[in-house]
């Protein structure tokens, strides 16, 4: 899968939880910036593992994450299971 559909899937979720269509998302929007805490982001990250079919190689994350650190994490997390 590519980037670009992960980011675009994963930018969509966190619109959703935010409540905000308008609010604008990029690559480099930190999570804490629209108000996404360490359980928010679990149960999202649970929500992409089912809908994308993978599963994280850890849920470990770095201290307030922008959007493109958590593409690359399922990035390699989906590189790892089809290595």
């Amino acid at each position: 899968m590519e980037s670009s559909t992960i980011l675009r899937r994963l930018t969509e979720m966190l619109q959703e939880r935010v409540g905000a269509t308008e609010v604008p998302i990029t690559a480099q929007t930190r999570l804490q910036e629209l108000g996404i805490d360490s359980i928010i982001l679990v149960d999202i990250m649970l929500d992409l593992e089912s809908e994308l079919d993978f599963t994280f190689k850890s849920m470990s994350l770095p201290k307030n994450p922008t959007v493109e650190e958590i593409v690359q994490l399922i990035r390699d997390s989906m590189d790892a299971q089809t290595a």
